[in-house]
Protein backbone atom coordinates (compact mmCIF):
# COMPACT_ATOMS: atom_id res chain seq x y z
CA UNK A 1 0.00 0.00 0.00
CA UNK A 2 3.37 2.32 0.06
CA UNK A 3 3.37 2.21 -3.44
CA UNK A 4 -0.09 3.36 -4.11
CA UNK A 5 0.03 6.14 -1.34
CA UNK A 6 3.41 7.57 -3.07
CA UNK A 7 2.03 7.83 -6.27
CA UNK A 8 -1.24 9.02 -5.07
CA UNK A 9 1.36 11.73 -3.62
CA UNK A 10 3.25 12.46 -6.86
CA UNK A 11 5.98 10.61 -6.37
CA UNK A 12 7.47 10.03 -9.12
CA UNK A 13 10.59 7.45 -8.09
CA UNK A 14 7.60 5.15 -7.18
CA UNK A 15 5.98 5.33 -10.41
CA UNK A 16 8.88 4.29 -12.55
CA UNK A 17 9.27 1.95 -10.06
CA UNK A 18 6.09 0.27 -10.47
CA UNK A 19 6.33 0.97 -14.04
CA UNK A 20 9.59 -1.31 -14.40
CA UNK A 21 7.60 -3.86 -11.80
CA UNK A 22 4.26 -4.12 -13.88
CA UNK A 23 4.70 -2.91 -17.06
CA UNK A 24 5.78 -6.89 -18.47
CA UNK A 25 3.07 -8.20 -16.13
CA UNK A 26 0.18 -6.13 -17.51
CA UNK A 27 2.10 -6.64 -21.18
CA UNK A 28 1.67 -10.63 -20.33
CA UNK A 29 -1.89 -10.15 -19.29
CA UNK A 30 -3.35 -8.22 -22.25
CA UNK A 31 -1.22 -11.04 -25.22
CA UNK A 32 -2.87 -13.47 -23.27
CA UNK A 33 -6.23 -11.90 -23.78
CA UNK A 34 -5.84 -11.09 -27.41
CA UNK A 35 -2.53 -12.41 -28.71
CA UNK A 36 -1.72 -8.78 -30.79
CA UNK A 37 1.42 -7.23 -29.36
CA UNK A 38 0.53 -3.88 -31.06
CA UNK A 39 -2.87 -4.06 -28.76
CA UNK A 40 -1.10 -5.24 -25.95
CA UNK A 41 1.84 -2.37 -26.11
CA UNK A 42 -0.87 0.50 -26.20
CA UNK A 43 -2.77 -1.43 -23.33
CA UNK A 44 0.48 -0.63 -21.07
CA UNK A 45 1.55 2.89 -22.14
CA UNK A 46 -2.54 3.93 -21.63
CA UNK A 47 -2.80 2.03 -18.15
CA UNK A 48 0.77 4.19 -17.23
CA UNK A 49 -0.60 7.26 -18.40
CA UNK A 50 -3.64 6.89 -17.17
CA UNK A 51 -2.49 5.53 -13.87
CA UNK A 52 -0.20 8.80 -13.87
CA UNK A 53 -3.09 11.11 -14.49
CA UNK A 54 -5.29 10.06 -12.54
CA UNK A 55 -2.49 9.46 -9.25
CA UNK A 56 -5.24 11.51 -7.21
CA UNK A 57 -8.22 8.81 -7.63
CA UNK A 58 -5.95 6.06 -6.51
CA UNK A 59 -7.83 3.92 -3.75
CA UNK A 60 -5.91 3.35 -0.65
CA UNK A 61 -8.09 0.05 0.02
CA UNK A 62 -6.59 -1.44 -2.88
CA UNK A 63 -3.23 -2.93 -3.73
CA UNK A 64 -1.19 -1.51 -7.03
CA UNK A 65 -1.65 -3.93 -9.12
CA UNK A 66 -5.49 -4.75 -8.21
CA UNK A 67 -5.67 -1.16 -9.62
CA UNK A 68 -3.31 -1.68 -12.46
CA UNK A 69 -5.03 -5.10 -13.82
CA UNK A 70 -8.55 -3.50 -13.62
CA UNK A 71 -7.39 -0.13 -15.51
CA UNK A 72 -6.27 -2.37 -18.17
CA UNK A 73 -8.82 -4.76 -18.65
CA UNK A 74 -10.94 -1.14 -18.88
CA UNK A 75 -8.64 -0.07 -21.55
CA UNK A 76 -8.35 -3.56 -23.17
CA UNK A 77 -11.93 -3.51 -23.60
CA UNK A 78 -11.61 0.56 -25.04
CA UNK A 79 -9.17 -0.91 -27.28
CA UNK A 80 -11.20 -3.92 -28.58
CA UNK A 81 -14.35 -1.27 -29.21
CA UNK A 82 -11.65 1.04 -30.84
CA UNK A 83 -10.84 -1.71 -33.32
CA UNK A 84 -14.30 -2.78 -34.04
CA UNK A 85 -15.58 0.26 -34.66
CA UNK A 86 -12.50 0.38 -37.39
CA UNK A 87 -13.40 -2.65 -38.98
CA UNK A 88 -17.28 -1.31 -39.31
CA UNK A 89 -15.52 2.12 -40.97
CA UNK A 90 -13.14 0.31 -43.16
CA UNK A 91 -16.03 -1.93 -44.34
CA UNK A 92 -17.94 1.03 -45.16
CA UNK A 93 -15.67 2.76 -47.12
CA UNK A 94 -15.10 -0.72 -49.21
CA UNK A 95 -18.90 -0.89 -49.79
CA UNK A 96 -18.76 3.04 -50.74
CA UNK A 97 -15.82 2.45 -53.47
CA UNK A 98 -18.11 -0.28 -54.94
CA UNK A 99 -20.75 2.51 -56.06
CA UNK A 100 -18.16 3.73 -58.55
CA UNK A 101 -18.94 7.49 -57.67
CA UNK A 102 -17.88 10.62 -59.76
CA UNK A 103 -17.86 14.09 -59.33
CA UNK A 104 -19.23 14.66 -62.41
CA UNK A 105 -22.14 12.09 -62.58
CA UNK A 106 -25.75 14.11 -61.79
CA UNK A 107 -26.38 10.88 -59.25
CA UNK A 108 -23.45 12.81 -57.47
CA UNK A 109 -24.41 16.47 -57.76
CA UNK A 110 -27.47 15.79 -56.58
CA UNK A 111 -26.52 13.49 -53.18
CA UNK A 112 -24.54 16.57 -52.99
CA UNK A 113 -27.13 19.28 -52.83
CA UNK A 114 -29.24 17.06 -50.62
CA UNK A 115 -26.36 16.94 -47.91
CA UNK A 116 -26.71 20.84 -48.21
CA UNK A 117 -29.97 20.84 -47.72
CA UNK A 118 -29.76 18.56 -44.72
CA UNK A 119 -26.66 20.93 -43.11
CA UNK A 120 -29.17 23.76 -43.83
CA UNK A 121 -31.59 22.12 -41.85
CA UNK A 122 -29.61 21.95 -39.19
CA UNK A 123 -29.85 24.64 -35.68
CA UNK A 124 -27.43 27.59 -36.71
CA UNK A 125 -24.51 26.43 -34.02
CA UNK A 126 -24.47 23.23 -34.87
CA UNK A 127 -24.57 23.92 -38.64
CA UNK A 128 -21.40 26.36 -37.75
CA UNK A 129 -19.75 23.47 -35.48
CA UNK A 130 -20.27 21.29 -38.40
CA UNK A 131 -19.00 23.56 -40.97
CA UNK A 132 -15.98 24.50 -39.35
CA UNK A 133 -14.79 20.67 -39.05
CA UNK A 134 -15.73 19.44 -41.95
CA UNK A 135 -15.14 22.26 -44.33
CA UNK A 136 -12.60 24.57 -42.36
CA UNK A 137 -10.74 21.50 -41.08
CA UNK A 138 -10.72 22.89 -37.66
CA UNK A 139 -9.62 20.83 -34.58
CA UNK A 140 -13.02 20.72 -32.01
CA UNK A 141 -10.47 22.82 -29.70
CA UNK A 142 -9.85 25.69 -31.75
CA UNK A 143 -13.90 25.18 -32.96
CA UNK A 144 -14.60 25.92 -29.08
CA UNK A 145 -11.84 28.62 -28.84
CA UNK A 146 -13.87 30.59 -31.78
CA UNK A 147 -17.21 30.50 -30.90
CA UNK A 148 -16.25 30.58 -27.04
CA UNK A 149 -17.79 27.52 -26.00
CA UNK A 150 -16.34 24.28 -24.25
CA UNK A 151 -14.77 21.16 -26.32
CA UNK A 152 -17.29 19.30 -24.66
CA UNK A 153 -20.20 20.87 -26.46
CA UNK A 154 -18.61 20.98 -29.82
CA UNK A 155 -17.70 17.14 -29.49
CA UNK A 156 -21.94 16.52 -28.62
CA UNK A 157 -22.76 19.03 -32.02
CA UNK A 158 -20.58 17.04 -34.19
CA UNK A 159 -22.00 13.77 -32.76
CA UNK A 160 -25.80 14.76 -33.33
CA UNK A 161 -24.81 16.46 -36.76
CA UNK A 162 -22.74 13.33 -37.93
CA UNK A 163 -26.24 11.13 -36.75
CA UNK A 164 -28.39 13.31 -38.14
CA UNK A 165 -26.51 13.33 -41.40
CA UNK A 166 -26.05 9.41 -41.55
CA UNK A 167 -30.12 8.77 -40.91
CA UNK A 168 -30.38 11.76 -43.41
CA UNK A 169 -28.43 10.32 -46.32
CA UNK A 170 -26.41 7.09 -46.42
CA UNK A 171 -24.72 8.58 -49.25
CA UNK A 172 -22.63 10.70 -46.74
CA UNK A 173 -20.01 7.80 -46.48
CA UNK A 174 -19.36 8.31 -49.98
CA UNK A 175 -19.02 11.96 -49.80
CA UNK A 176 -16.53 11.47 -46.87
CA UNK A 177 -18.44 14.01 -44.75
CA UNK A 178 -19.78 12.27 -42.01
Amino acid sequence: MDDVFSIKNGNIKAFELAYHQWSGKVYSFVLKQCRREEIAEEVVQQVFIRLWEKKENLSLEFNLSTQLFRMSKTIFIDELRKAAHSRKYQEKIEQSKSLHFTENTLEHKEALENVYQAIGKMPPIRRKVFMMSRMEHLSNKEIASKLSISTRTVENHMALALKYLRNYSPLLIVLHLA
